[in-house]
């Protein structure tokens, strides 16, 4: 491991040699730390600063008021596990053998996230960050479990809240089946705890909560706020999750710690069909499961006091690929991928965030339904389905060729405009072609078990991509 000390010698040179192109940070945010929070199946229009008038969010609404709202972020993938795979990555998950579904649906048996994957996790522990998660994996066991993927402190279930919600602790089984009703709370009290540990080491703290994934519990304290049907007690667990993420806040403003961190607040996918929330109008169409807007276009908030704008809008395009490079980039930490590790397709979005650079960071954007096709590509305003995804849920039924929208002025995916853009058209398709022609041809395969292998093959870029693709 390379110590933290010479990694700040190293910072500091490249700072005072680079000071006729950088603007210098002050001392204090040389080396911030990082809290990186992920709700489970959270949809744009459940937070109120995203739009809700029927879910209150404070909290978060403060938040987004102090920092950046991006209004065109990309998770990785619209299910749960391959989300996740892409967050800590900077990869897309079919790059990391991915082929469709989540860990116990989809997922070959005994297989997850290959331990040959380079995490962000890794990056920082290795540039003399303190690594912690606190909540949900769902990305292996054993040799794939969070303390192999670079987390030095994990208190974590291993699967979704409805799959299992046995708590471990580094490893360790702490108690079997926790109450779901109180799981929000208890990965708030593990956050703070890590929070206020002593030491000079900055820390990075991967946060994936279970909430609001279904079932919707609320917690005693909130149980019954806002009616006991399903839309009430889904509105109940936002918005507990909404005071959560508030504690987490003030523990930092407490410790000292709050002007050096920087806070991002995101989800894993839209919200999931049949999670009945309530009924205010969704900005996109479709959900979960996905490619559609709403399947993983989800709300994103990004806070580092005097560095990043305060109380504005993002609107460029930014992905789930991409937080790995730009936190690395923000922190002053190098990837140094080992030779087997996967091939990054995220790009660092740092100096656009912050202003400094007007030339966009991501342009394109792939997608894949969550039953595994590849079906569409956005370049710039427009998207063009080239892929009909899976049922149920359906992407849009393509029966006589590929359908393409500009999302400026159809962000419901309605108005299909292939017809009068052949060439466009034509573009898209290539391109996408070419990148799934690369991802396919470049993947690490899942991992497994000690003595277990695939018995699957790697799937090739033809087998996904669709008739309209030669």
């Amino acid at each position: 491991m390379k110590s933290f000390h010479g990694t700040l010698l190293l910072l500091a040179c490249t700072l005072i040699c680079g000071c006729a192109q950088t603007q210098e940070l002050p001392q204090k945010q040389a080396h911030p730390n990082v809290i990186l929070m992920m709700a489970d199946d959270l949809a744009n229009e459940d937070l109120s600063c995203y739009g809700s008038t029927r879910i209150e969010t404070p909290h978060l609404d403060a938040l987004a008021g102090q920092g950046l709202k991006l209004n065109s972020y990309y998770a990785g993938n619209p299910v749960c596990s391959p989300s996740r795979m892409a967050l800590l990555s900077g990869s897309y998950p079919a790059r990391l053998g991915w082929r469709w579904g989540v860990m116990g649906y989809g997922f070959p048996p005994k297989s997850g996230m290959s331990p040959k994957v380079y995490t962000v996790a890794e990056a920082f522990r290795d540039a003399g960050y303190r690594t912690a998660i606190s909540g949900k994996w769902h990305l292996g066991r054993k040799n794939m479990s969070p303390e192999e993927q670079g987390f030095e402190s994990a208190y974590y279930i291993y699967m979704s809240n409805n799959q299992g919600r046995d708590m471990y602790r580094d490893g360790e089984l702490v108690q079997k089946k926790w109450d779901n009703r109180l799981l929000t709370e208890t990965f708030t009290e593990e956050v703070i705890r890590v929070i206020n540990e002593p030491g000079e080491d900055p820390f990075f703290l991967y946060v994936p909560w279970t909430a609001p994934h279904f079932p919707a519990d609320p917690h005693p304290d909130w149980h019954g706020n806002s009616g006991e049907d399903k839309s009430g007690k889904y509105t109940d667990v936002v918005e507990e999750l909404d005071y959560r993420v508030g504690q987490i806040l003030e523990a930092l403003d407490e410790a000292g710690k709050a002007e050096n961190t920087i806070v991002i607040f995101t989800s894993d996918n839209g919200r999931q069909p049949g999670q009945s929330g309530p009924s205010d109008k969704p900005p996109f169409s479709g959900g979960k499961w996905q490619s559609l807007e709403g399947g993983t276009r989800v709300p994103c908030i990004v806070r580092y006091p005097d560095l990043l704008p305060e109380d504005k809008e993002n609107n460029q395009i930014v992905a789930a690929i991409d937080l790995f490079p730009t936190l690395a980039d923000a922190c002053g930490v190098n990837i140094d991928l080992p030779e087997q590790s996967q091939k990054l397709d995220g790009v660092s979005t740092w100096a656009n965030l912050r202003g400094l650079k007007s030339e966009l960071a991501r342009d394109e954007l792939l997608f894949w339904h969550g039953k595994g096709r590849a079906t569409a590509i956005r370049s710039g305003n427009w998207k063009l389905h080239f892929n009909y995804g899976a049922k149920p849920p359906e992407d849009p039924e393509l029966t006589d060729g590929p359908a393409l929208y500009n999302l400026k002025t159809d962000p419901m995916e309605k108005n299909n405009v292939a017809d009068e853009n052949p060439e466009k058209v034509d573009k898209l398709l290539a391109r996408a072609k070419e990148l799934l022609t690369d991802i396919y041809g470049n993947q690490v395969p899942l991992g497994t078990w000690p003595g277990v292998e695939l018995e699957e093959q790697p799937i090739k870029a033809s087998e996904v991509w669709g008739p309209w693709m030669k």
